[in-house]
């Protein structure tokens, strides 16, 4: 995977809450028995939850990187090798890859931190670790859709909505993925195209004292390792 994607918000993220956990804070069915993620990367399954056609909460896999239903020829192959991972929240509804499935296919990533990094263009960048100030499991905001794969098969993907950065993080980036509370998890994904005013009132940083963040090792750049030491604080390097 290309290392542009360190560039990006939300780039790279964690699930370390088991199973039991998801199931309960999203009031869905979870069967999948899935391992702790340290280094969840674009283009990788992740776990989401949905509307579903009978209009339940489902949970699902999707390969994280967007591509809208309508992609074909270069455009499908730019995006397979680019992936549209993250959504702006001040321009979904203008954009034509993201606009018909913000009014109709809304979804929850669940995670626990996402990693961000800090630094100058094109020199060194120090990673950090981001977690809610507290709490563990949270919700980012997201969009999704099936699209056709090069191969002529179906294959769901979703894009993470971001916004402004808060003064949280605004130290270290510009932008910040959007998370949406539980009492708003009905509401954002059964919403259709009438309440779109209050889906968009969703769509901001998280308030001050959201977010604590700590320097964690370079290995985390590498979308190869995955492990429980990736999200552990360093002593930050000077640079």
């Amino acid at each position: 995977m290309n290392c542009c994607y360190l560039t990006l918000m939300c780039g790279r993220y964690t699930l370390k809450s088991p199973p039991s956990e998801v199931a309960t804070l999203f009031d869905v069915d979870v069967r999948d028995n899935f391992p702790p993620r340290y280094n969840i990367c674009p283009t990788q399954p992740v776990s989401v939850v949905y509307q579903n056609e009978r209009r339940a909460r489902q949970y699902s896999l999707m390969r994280w990187g967007f591509i809208p239903s309508w992609a074909k020829g270069e455009f499908l192959e730019k995006l397979v090798s680019r992936p549209l991972i993250n959504a702006r929240s001040e321009t979904v509804l203008e954009k034509a890859s993201f606009q018909s499935a913000f009014k109709r296919r809304r979804c929850l990533v669940p995670a626990d931190g996402f990693y961000e990094w800090r630094g100058s263009k094109g020199g060194m960048k120090q990673p950090y670790a981001i977690q809610r100030d507290g709490t563990g499991l949270f919700a980012f905001a997201a969009i999704w859709e099936t699209a056709q794969d090069p191969d002529g098969g179906e294959i769901d993907t979703l894009a993470i909505l971001t916004a402004a950065a808060g003064r949280d993080l605004k130290s270290i980036h510009s932008r910040e993925p959007v998370v949406i509370s539980p009492d708003h998890f009905t509401l954002w994904l059964e919403a259709d195209e009438r309440d779109l005013k209050q889906v968009m009132s969703m769509l901001s940083a998280a308030p001050t004292g959201t977010w604590s963040m700590h320097a964690v090792s370079t290995d985390v750049n590498s979308p190869r390792n995955d492990g429980p030491s990736l999200p552990e604080p360093i002593e930050r390097s000077l640079f």
